[in-house]
């Protein structure tokens, strides 16, 4: 039993970074990109996401959910890759990538 909660706990924690690291993804890109390339409704849908994170607890997290912000995080980012495809885009981030 207490295995079972733990293993639980670890896959919400798991399902919680997932959805974080989706908007601290936008957010920075569009920092990143400057105001006006990612349109202002996403920015905004992304924030209200980041805000509504801290009211929301681990075991409340649904994985189809996540599906959907995950997935329209990709469309997002490949929108972006065509339309800088050819042209130079520095590292969002500076230290060691993955």
């Amino acid at each position: 039993m207490f295995f079972k909660r733990l293993r639980q706990k670890r896959r919400s924690k798991h399902l919680r970074m997932r959805i974080e690291s989706c908007v601290s993804t936008v957010l920075e890109l569009n920092k990143f990109l400057g105001e006006g390339k990612i349109k202002p409704e996403i920015v905004q849908q992304f924030e209200r996401l980041k805000e509504s994170l801290q009211y929301v607890r681990d075991d409340e997290v649904d994985e189809d959910d996540i599906d959907r912000i995950e997935q329209a995080t990709n469309e997002l980012l490949a929108e972006i890759r065509v339309a800088y495809e050819g042209k130079p885009i520095d590292h969002l981030h500076k230290g060691q990538t993955h």
